[in-house]
């Protein structure tokens, strides 16, 4: 498979685990303040008796954990080729 095509999968795959990493962290919370996910997003939560204010905004530790992870993939997939390229000629 092309490179590219690693990206996209790698990109759906970080989707994924951000959505379930923001369900897990919304879920726990308990009371008013600020969380932050482990993938790097924020939520502020305000409670009072009659409503419920919430504020979701993005750090920039989602973006480098997103291009970290593109940089393992592409290391990985370029790392398996060169080692298949090896053994099929060997």
């Amino acid at each position: 498979m092309k490179l590219t095509k690693w990206i996209f999968i790698g990109t759906v795959i970080y989707l994924a685990a951000f959505l379930i990493d923001y369900f897990v962290t919304l879920f726990s919370i308990d009371e008013s303040g600020i969380y932050r996910s482990k993938l790097g997003l924020q939520i502020d939560m305000t409670m009072n008796e009659e409503e419920l204010f919430t504020t979701f905004s993005l750090t920039t530790q989602v973006l480098f954990t997103y291009l970290a992870w593109l940089v393992i993939l592409c290391i990985s997939v370029l790392i398996l080729r060169k080692f298949r390229t090896r053994t099929s000629t060997a």
